[in-house]
């Protein structure tokens, strides 16, 4: 009898602490959810921050640029350089960091201040992410690691859904500061309960810079982040210039539009969902391969359906879902190639992520201005494909067991 009240107990303290870590998970979503609000909301108020401060629409738009930029060396730089410190320690002061970045964005009355703002909220931010995704998948069971990486980066999605919405309903009826001080509230209360529930873990033994960057050396990895670079970039020209594309080639209004982005933005999320629960069913594998040929058959498809009502709802759909269905998938590959350098390859894939966005607007830039938006979509469908080669050349060099199977901590 008592080794059956032992048993019991021990099985209560189990369904106890998965609810406390499913809990913890989602306040990490959470953190991701308002980063990615911070990043996004720009988009949205670009034009009265223009005229608020002062400056053209093209100098307010590199508000987006330094961000994205900042971002990436958050998590790259500042995860390498803080790798040794206590986990909790680090993700903590990520997010007060953040939280001072919000409110000078609040304070800011010159747009040298805003841009100050925007360096400090993405490089915390970005070495956030980096932290809130390894540690979900340092709390999860096994075979759920990708279901928990998949919830971090559903809270960076949903902020394309809601966040972004929600701050420019803001800006249109009041200061768009407090947007951002809305931001820096949110995120003190997720502090505070990160800061009681979160539980300590030791950071990496030190590794010098230089071997850190040898971790590239592995052709898996090198190519698997080639995928990165080449998926985002391919998804960032369209999505970029996804208002202009609809207005010229579709004839949608403005309404029209903010449905299609709506739209596009729910499927994310679901596309962001259905990756975490596909790679731990079916495997990275198969999950990531799909996937990207979806991608790129939807962004080829939106060349002939653009001109359709019905068929760019339907093409933003699937390609919404395909196109976020890959990243869960994609980062629990990397990091099965080398558990032991979770967090510095996680920071190189964001690193990547953010660098890839950059050159997709840019590129797609040149595209409109030295031929036609109509060809932007396909030519976007090519470089997604180019990360689908990409990835099958990691896959040739591994056997699909290791990556199919779950990592072992």
């Amino acid at each position: 009898m008592k080794a059956m009240d032992i048993q019991y107990d021990k099985e209560m303290k189990r369904k106890k602490m998965k609810k406390m870590n499913r809990f913890i998970i989602y306040l990490l979503a959470l953190g991701a959810f308002v980063t990615g609000t911070a990043e996004f909301v720009v988009s949205g108020i670009l034009e009265i921050i223009s005229d608020d401060l002062h400056v053209s629409i093209a100098l307010a738009g590199q508000l987006i640029t330094v961000y994205s930029l900042s971002y990436a060396l958050g998590a790259l730089v500042l995860v390498m350089l803080t790798a040794k410190f206590e986990r909790k320690k680090v993700l903590l002061y990520s997010i007060v960091v953040f939280i001072l970045g919000n409110l000078i964005a609040f304070f800011s009355y010159s747009y040298v201040l805003l841009m100050i703002s925007r360096v400090i909220m993405a490089a915390s931010g970005g070495l956030y992410i980096v932290l809130a995704t390894n540690y979900a998948a340092e709390l999860s069971q096994p075979e759920k690691k990708g279901s928990a990486m998949a919830t971090v980066i559903t809270g960076f999605t949903v902020s394309l859904v809601l966040g972004v919405p929600i701050g420019t309903l803001i800006a249109a009826y009041m200061d768009w500061r407090y947007v951002y001080l809305l931001i820096a509230i949110v995120t003190f209360f997720n502090l505070f309960f990160l800061n009681k529930a979160l539980p300590q873990i030791k950071g990496n033994p030190p590794l010098p810079l230089k071997q850190q960057w040898l971790v590239l050396r592995d052709k898996r990895l090198f190519s698997g982040l080639v995928t990165t670079l080449f998926w985002i970039l391919g998804y960032t020209m369209v999505f970029a210039y996804i208002a202009p594309l609809l207005s010229t080639s579709a004839g949608f209004s403005i309404e029209m539009i903010s449905t299609a982005l709506f739209t596009l933005g729910v499927f994310a999320f679901i596309g962001s969902r259905f990756g975490g629960f596909a790679v731990d069913k079916w495997g990275a594998k198969w999950t990531i391969s799909f996937s990207l040929l979806i991608h790129a058959g939807a962004l080829f498809a939106l060349t002939f359906t653009s001109g359709s009502t019905i068929g760019v709802f339907l093409t933003l759909m699937i390609w919404g879902v395909a196109a976020w269905t890959t990243t869960p998938a994609k980062q629990f590959y990397l990091i099965s190639l080398n558990p032991s350098s979770s967090e510095i390859i996680l920071s190189y894939n964001t690193a990547l992520m953010n660098i890839g966005m950059t050159l997709g607007a840019a590129l797609g830039g040149g595209v409109i201005g030295y031929t036609s938006i109509a060809h932007i979509s396909w030519i976007s469908g090519v470089m997604v494909l180019v990360a689908f080669l990409s990835i099958l050349y990691s896959f040739n060099f591994i056997n699909a067991e290791t990556i199919d199977h779950t990592i072992e901590c």
